[in-house]
This record gives structure tokens, sequence and C-alpha cells, in this order.
């Protein structure tokens, strides 16, 4: 067995899980909506990632990831205030569509930095 780690550094909110769920479970229910959201939200999608069996579920706009011995150069400032503007309603849409609006800790979307072991 080996381990891959990776970084991920991307545009969007954490969703808070209850202890109960695993993000794995979400996944296939997430794409499936997040589909079906296209039209709306079409900039949207998720990233499950953290620490080995204690995946994060996120959902995302940008999304770079950065292999363990490499490095990416990103730079958040070529974003324009009017493309942030659309990719805040577009993930505040699909946090209400999956009905993660009224979950305990759901602060609103940022750059994030997500390491991941798998």
């Amino acid at each position: 067995m080996g381990m891959y780690h990776s970084t991920y550094f991307a545009y969007g909110v954490h969703i808070p899980l209850p202890d109960d769920v695993h993000p794995w479970a979400e996944n296939d229910r997430v794409d499936a909506q997040l589909r079906t959201l296209k039209e709306q939200c079409p900039d949207v999608g998720y990233l499950s990632a953290g620490n080995y069996d204690a995946d994060e579920l996120f959902l995302t706009t940008q999304c770079d990831e950065v292999a363990l011995g490499t490095y990416k150069h990103v730079t958040p400032e070529t974003v324009t205030a009017e493309q942030l503007a659309d990719w805040n309603r577009q993930l505040a849409a699909a946090v209400h569509a999956l009905g993660y609006g009224d979950l305990p800790g759901l602060a609103g979307p940022g750059w994030l930095c997500v390491p991941d072991l798998s």
C-alpha cells in the first residue's frame, strides 16, 4: 500500500458535515445534484480531500492540484471582482440546492489550501 500526498489550492467553501456523514458517501449525491445545476452554477465542482480516511468536503470553483515535490505559482489577484461575485453567487446557490445552507460552522467562500493524503 502506498501513500499519495498532494495539496489543492481552490476558491470555495468548506462543507462541515456531521460526524456520522462521511464525505465519500456524499460524493455521488453531490456529483449528481451539481450536474442538474450546471446551467445555474457552471463553475461549481467539489473536492473531497484531507487526512487519509478523514476527508473533508469542499464546493469549489477554481481548483488547482499541487503534487508533492512540485509547486505552482497561483495568483488569485488576477481574478476580477466581478468574477469573484459570480463565483460567490454560484457557490451560495449550490450550497442551498444541496441542502447545506443551515449547517453549523458553514463559512463564506474564500481561498483554501487543502493538504491531502490518500
